[in-house]
C-alpha cells in the first residue's frame, strides 16, 4: 500500500506544515481582503491564528481516509497501438471479491472514478499525479458483485465537454467513424462498450456526459434519479446535478449494471431520502401495451444545433410506439426550452466553486470528504494552472466573473427556477409515463484535423447539452438508446419518466430493443489508421 513518508496513508495526506503567519503577511492579507484591520488589531490577530492553527494540527493528527484502503498492483498504460480509438486511460484487471448478479461481466470506469491504484487524471494534465488508495462505492459494489474491472475509460479534461477531443491523451475516436467523435465526457465509456472491449461501463452525467457517448456511440446509457447511485469517490462538478451512471450495450445490461451499485451507501449527501427499487433485472419483461408517451416538440428544431438526420428519425421511431400498444401523444413543455438558460449559472458557477475555489471538494455539506483529491487538486491549480483544455478554461472564466460581479446572484436565482422546471416535468409524468426527444440534436461530429479557431472549439466542446440538461436539474431519470443508423451513424433517442421510475423506464426500453430497435455493432477494421 502507498503510504507517505511520514507515515500517514495517502487519505490524510502528507502533513503539511501550517507555521504562525508574521504580522507582515497578515498585513498583507488585510490588503488584498480589504478587511481594514489596523496594525494593533492585526497583532491581536496574530495569537487568534495561533490558536486556531493548534486545533487544525489536530485535525491532522486524527485524520484517516475515511473508506477502507485496498492493496493494488501497478496498472499499465495503454499504448497508441493497442488504443487506436483513444478510449482506454489505463488497463488493470481487478477480480471480483464475490459473486452476484455481475457475474461474468466486464466493466470499465469513467477517469474521475477513484480505484485505488490507477491514477485518476480526470482526463488531463492538471492532476497527473493522483493516485486513490480506495476505490469508489461503485467500483467496490461492482467488484463485490461479481464484476471485473478491466481498467479506466478515457474522459474529457475536467469533464468540460460534450464532444471527445479534450483529453490529454488525444480524442476518442467514434466507433462507427474513427473521424468523428464518440460525444463527452464520458467518451471512452461508451467507445469501450461499442467495440465489445468491455462488457459495460460507469460514467458520470451533468448535462448528458453518460447519455450524450451512449447515443453518438450507438450503445445505452441511463442517468439514473438524482442521488440513485452513490457518488462517493467520483469527482463532482457541480453537486445538485451530478449524476453517475450505467452504460452498456442493452437495458437488459444497464439494468444488471444498475442493480449491482444502486442505492445509499451513508456517504453521499446526494443520496438523502433516495432509496432504491426492487430488482431491476427482476423488473424486465412484460409488454409496452398502454404506455403512455409524449413526444416533446421543444425538444426538436433547436436553431443551429438540430440537424433532420436525427429529428426525424427520432419522430418517426416515437410514432412506432404505437406497434406496440403505446399512447403517443406530441406536447408542448415551453420550460424545456428554458432549461439550459437555468443550467447555465449553475453549471459555470457551480463547478467553478466546486472545482477551483474548493479544490474538487467545495464546501457545506456532510458526508465522505475526498482528502487525496483536495490535495491532487491543490497542488495542479498551484504547480499548473494552465494545464487545462480551452472548454474548462472558459468554463471556469465565466464561473469566476459572475461570482465575483454579482456575488453569486444568478447562480442563486437560477437554482430557485429549478423548482418550476421540475413541476412542469412532474404535471407532464402525472398524465404520461415518458417523455421522448432527440438524446443530441446533431449526429456525430468530425474531429478537429487542425486547431480551431477559440470561439469554434468552445462551441463545438460545449453545444449538445440543450435536451439533457433539463433532467440533469430535475433529477428525473433518462436513458438514451439507439435507433438505428442514418448514413452509418448511430441516432440515439432519450427516454425520460418520473424520479424513482427507473425500474419502469429500462423495462420500457428493453422492451423496445427486443422488440423494434436493434441495437447496432460497429463495422469490422475501421480501426486502421485511426491515429493517422
Amino acid at each position: 500500500m502507498r503510504a507517505d513518508n511520514d507515515g500517514v496513508r495517502s487519505g490524510g495526506g502528507r502533513r503539511r506544515l501550517l507555521p504562525v503567519p508574521s504580522v507582515d503577511e497578515l498585513r498583507r492579507m488585510n490588503d488584498a481582503l480589504e478587511m481594514g484591520f489596523t496594525d494593533e488589531e492585526l497583532a491581536g490577530a496574530q495569537q487568534a491564528v495561533a490558536n486556531a492553527l493548534e486545533s487544525y494540527r489536530r485535525v491532522e493528527e486524527l485524520t484517516a481516509t475515511g473508506l477502507p484502503p485496498r492493496t493494488w498492483d501497478e496498472p499499465r498504460q495503454v499504448s497508441a497501438d493497442e488504443n487506436p480509438y483513444g478510449a482506454w486511460m489505463f488497463r488493470h484487471r481487478i477480480e471480483p471479491t464475490g459473486t452476484g448478479v455481475l457475474d461474468d461481466m466486464s466493466v470499465v470506469v469513467k477517469d474521475n472514478i477513484a480505484v485505488a491504484g490507477i491514477p485518476m487524471t480526470i482526463g488531463g494534465e492538471l492532476l497527473r499525479d493522483h493516485v486513490p488508495s480506495y476505490d469508489a462505492t461503485v467500483v467496490a459494489r461492482v467488484l463485490r458483485a461479481g464484476g471485473t474491472l478491466l481498467g479506466t475509460a478515457a474522459c474529457e479534461d475536467l469533464c468540460f465537454s460534450g464532444n471527445s477531443f479534450t483529453n490529454v491523451n488525444g480524442p476518442a475516436r467514434n466507433p462507427y467513424d474513427p473521424t468523428r467523435s464518440s460525444g463527452g465526457s464520458s467518451s471512452g465509456c461508451g467507445v469501450l462498450v461499442a467495440l465489445g472491449e468491455a462488457d459495460a461501463s460507469i460514467g458520470a452525467d451533468q448535462g448528458g456526459s453518460v447519455r450524450g457517448p451512449a447515443a453518438w456511440s450507438g450503445i445505452t446509457g441511463l442517468k439514473p434519479t438524482y442521488g440513485l447511485v452513490p457518488y462517493t469517490g467520483v469527482a463532482a462538478v457541480e453537486m445538485t446535478v451530478d449524476h453517475a451512471g450505467p452504460m452498456a450495450r442493452t437495458a437488459a445490461e444497464v439494468a444488471r449494471l444498475l442493480d449491482a451499485v444502486a442505492g445509499p451507501d451513508g456517504h453521499d449527501p446526494r443520496q438523502r431520502g433516495v432509496s432504491r427499487e426492487e430488482g431491476y433485472v427482476d423488473a424486465l419483461g412484460g409488454t409496452a401495451a398502454g404506455v403512455r408517451v409524449a413526444v416533446v416538440r421543444e425538444g426538436f428544431g433547436w436553431e443551429g444545433l438540430s440537424e433532420d438526420c436525427v429529428d426525424v428519425p427520432v419522430r418517426e421511431a416515437a410514432l412506432r410506439l404505437r406497434e406496440l400498444g403505446c399512447e403517443v401523444d406530441e406536447i408542448s413543455v415551453p420550460w424545456h426550452r428554458d432549461a439550459i438558460h437555468v443550467f447555465a449559472p449553475i453549471m459555470a458557477e457551480g463547478s467553478t466553486a466546486t472545482l477551483y475555489r474548493g479544490n474538487g471538494i467545495g464546501t457545506g455539506w456532510s458526508g465522505f470528504h475526498d482528502i487525496e483529491l483536495l490535495r491532487a487538486f491543490h497542488d495542479g491549480w498551484r504547480d499548473r494552472p494552465t494545464a487545462t483544455s480551452l472548454s474548462t478554461k472558459v468554463q471556469l472564466l465565466v464561473g469566476s466573473y459572475t461570482s465575483r460581479l454579482t456575488g453569486g446572484y444568478h447562480y442563486a436565482a437560477a437554482q430557485n427556477l429549478v423548482p418550476a422546471l421540475r413541476a412542469a416535468y412532474d404535471e407532464v409524468f402525472a398524465s404520461y409515463d415518458v417523455v421522448v426527444m432527440p438524446t443530441l440534436p446533431m449526429s456525430p461530429r468530425v474531429l478537429p484535423t487542425t486547431d480551431l479557431p477559440p470561439d469554434v472549439y468552445i462551441a463545438q466542446a460545449l453545444d449538445m447539452s440543450c435536451n439533457n440538461c433539463a433532467f440533469n436539474l430535475t433529477g428525473d431519470t433518462s436513458v438514451s438508446l439507439p435507433i438505428g443508423l442514418v448514413d452509418g451513424l448511430p441516432v440515439g433517442m432519450m427516454i425520460s419518466a418520473a424520479r424513482g421510475r427507473d425500474a419502469f423506464l429500462l423495462r420500457f426500453a428493453d422492451v423496445l430493443q427486443r422488440e423494434l430497435f436493434e441495437v447496432p455493432r460497429p463495422p469490422a477494421g475501421l480501426a486502421t489508421g485511426a491515429n493517422a
